[in-house]
């Protein structure tokens, strides 16, 4: 589950992530290639398309589109 207390109205995106020295690390050996390029487009893309989401149903179950 995702928490998103410390999200505001105005504000509704979030901060990137934070690499850990690990990550930097392997991501440093790791050789960048197109196939690379295009699965983390993906992946970010299948992200926002996540947070998109969650951001509308948290406006549903605030009774934001109710009559």
């Amino acid at each position: 589950m995702v928490d998103n207390r410390n999200t505001t109205a105005n504000n509704s995106r979030k901060c990137p992530r934070q690499v850990g020295p690990v990550t930097a690390a392997l991501r440093a050996m790791r050789p960048d290639t197109p196939e690379r390029r295009e699965l983390q487009a993906l992946r970010d893309a299948i992200a926002e398309r996540i947070e998109a989401d969650i951001a509308l149903l948290d406006r549903l179950d605030a009774g934001e589109f109710r009559s």
